[in-house]
């Protein structure tokens, strides 16, 4: 609650721009996140405001889109072969976002239009690897197949009327992250519209990284390869080693 109404304060503190236009102002409850052994997932809540705008606005329509770092990522099936499970077909596809979550306000649907959802990127269907796939029928398979199961793990995400107004020209939404979240760096991006026309944007950049012991293990398997692997035979030797005592004193 603390934090909510921190948020509320530095959007209430922004200073005021020209009644020639719309702009908009946004804040997230937390910059960075941090990833530890015990990491059960996060909620961030996401502020904004209108500013600029005429006294008695309404209408106005929300989108948040949070993106995270693209993978290029290859998606194979299996088809039976005498008998036999074995991958037959196989696509690559490029820049696929490795958590895609959208949150619209009430209505969203009737201040925007199909072309604008192309343009902004609004939408699971108006990814780049989605658009491209549909090129060729066993690509465009694929891809589906991939998106079920981005989203079966809570990493591919559309809800609607997420956006909550708190005044005509106040707004919020909570996102969840997932406790298998990729690390790296997130675009948190607001979209403004209203009677089909966008008046303003704004993205910042959150933060997910590993920390603790949990990292330092991780970071000694990518830099010490070699070292890592000696340490881990040696771990395993010992442990069976050290179980082959225990039972044969019990």
């Amino acid at each position: 609650m603390r934090r909510w109404l921190l948020a509320l304060a530095l959007l209430a503190a922004m200073p005021t721009v020209p009644a020639n236009g719309e702009s908009l102002v946004s804040t997230l409850s937390d910059e960075e996140v941090s990833i530890t052994s015990s990491f059960t997932g996060e909620r961030i809540v996401v502020f904004g405001a209108v500013r600029g705008g005429p006294e008695d606005a309404d209408g106005y329509e929300v989108a948040v889109v949070v993106q995270g770092p693209e993978q290029d990522m290859i998606v194979r099936r299996k088809e039976r072969v005498l008998g036999v499970w074995a991958n037959r077909t196989s696509r690559a596809f490029a820049s696929v976002p490795s958590y895609y979550v959208m949150h619209l306000s009430e209505n969203f649907s009737a201040s925007v239009t199909p072309e604008q959802l192309l343009d902004y990127r609004l939408g699971v269907p108006s990814l780049s690897f989605v658009q491209e796939s549909r090129a060729e029928a066993t690509s465009q398979q694929l891809a589906e197949a991939l998106i079920d199961l981005k989203t079966e793990r809570g990493l591919y995400v559309e809800r609607e009327k997420e956006v909550i107004f708190l005044a005509p020209d106040v707004f919020r939404t909570t996102f969840f992250l997932p406790s298998e979240i990729p690390t790296g760096d997130y675009r948190v991006s607001v979209y403004l519209f209203r009677d089909e026309a966008f008046l303003a944007g704004e993205t910042q950049i959150l933060s997910i990284a590993k920390v603790g012991f949990s990292e330092r293990i991780a970071r000694a398997a990518i830099d010490f390869p070699f070292y890592y692997g000696l340490a881990c035979v040696a771990l395993a030797l010992f442990t069976g080693w050290l179980a082959g005592i225990i039972l044969r004193r019990s």
